[in-house]
């Protein structure tokens, strides 16, 4: 009968994090579980967004100690962990969104954060094709950035393998194992593994791993996307991750090119139970709206970002998030 401290069923950035943190600081056992290969599904489509301002109290605390550990990784990897320390300019162009915006500066301010306001020229000179002219309050949070979350998450498996865990690939957690209300293990295809605790980490599936336990969790998977355009040198050098909450949007670098991200007024959900084991032969799009999406944004991205309308679009990403 196998037995480890901890058993974590997930395989993505959560659960390697989750992995890397407990085998790191602990001298217990920790094994991972994932059904498909590591960071295969949500993690590898990620806009890798580190953004540690949020003016959500539980949330800010957990992106500052990821940015944070991104150098600790790099220290007992001796590698990179592909973090592109450019910042993040939060521009707010309407009352709502400046109160929103001095809101996350105090949240910056508690969490000790660095940011500084911006002039319109400051901006400008941070972000060449930026017309600010509607801003009414800029500022830039110079230790945030961007990663590539596929290079995160095998990072956090590296290391959380060299302190120690296991790490299982190509094995599906079939059912867990309960006794009288506690979780004791997991059932898979080539055994029961008992464990101390067991720890959901399993995206788009957690809610349906959780309802085994007695404890469906409020969420949905939902969309989550992205557009790059093609390269273009009048917009494609580095430049701070850009975000303009009163279109809903933000850009940020990719290799001589832009990613344009938008959130949709009515997002795409889905049902977890519907969703294919492999998360790969699914796309989340639902005919060609996707491109209806960013044409709608044109006009209002257009405010600050003038050269848009002519800029070329190369790819489109989606991926599942989940939210409550």
């Amino acid at each position: 009968m196998e037995t480890f401290d901890h058993i974590v069923i997930g395989g993505g950035v959560l659960g390697l994090s989750i992995a890397y943190h407990l085998a790191r600081d602990s001298r217990e056992s920790v094994l991972v579980i994932e059904r498909k290969e590591l960071a295969s599904a949500a993690s590898s489509k990620a806009a890798g967004l580190i953004l540690q301002a949020t003016g959500r109290a539980p949330q800010t605390p957990m992106v500052r100690l990821t940015h944070d550990t991104m150098a600790q990784l790099e220290e007992d990897l001796g590698e990179t962990t592909g973090f592109h320390d450019v910042g993040s300019l939060r521009i707010a162009a309407s009352s709502a969104r400046e109160a929103e915006l001095r809101g996350m500066e105090r949240d910056a301010e508690s969490h000790g954060i660095p940011f500084q306001h911006l002039s319109h020229q400051e901006a400008r000179d941070k972000v060449p094709w930026l017309n600010s002219s509607a801003a009414h309050r800029i500022t830039l949070f110079r230790t945030d950035g961007y990663v590539d979350p596929y290079m995160l998450s095998t990072a956090y498996g590296r290391a959380a393998r060299k302190f120690g865990a296991q790490i299982r690939t190509r094995t599906a957690v079939n059912d867990l194992i309960l006794n009288s209300d506690r979780v004791t293990g997991v059932r898979t295809a080539s055994g029961d593994v008992f464990g101390g605790s067991v720890i959901d980490a399993a995206g788009a599936w957690a809610s349906l791993i959780s309802a085994r336990a007695g404890y469906p969790l409020p969420m949905a998977p939902t969309r989550s996307h992205y557009w790059i355009t093609a390269a273009d040198t009048s917009y494609g050098g580095e430049f701070p991750v850009t975000l303009l909450p009163d279109c809903q949007a933000y850009m940020r670098p990719d290799t001589g090119a832009m990613v344009v991200g938008v959130q949709e007024a009515n997002s795409a959900t889905f049902d977890a139970r519907q969703l294919p084991d492999d998360i790969n032969t699914f796309s989340p799009t639902r005919g060609e709206e996707h491109w209806d999406i960013i044409a709608d944004a044109m006009e209002p991205i257009s405010v600050f970002f003038p050269a848009i309308p002519q800029a070329t679009f190369a790819s489109y990403i989606s991926g599942l998030s989940t939210y409550t």
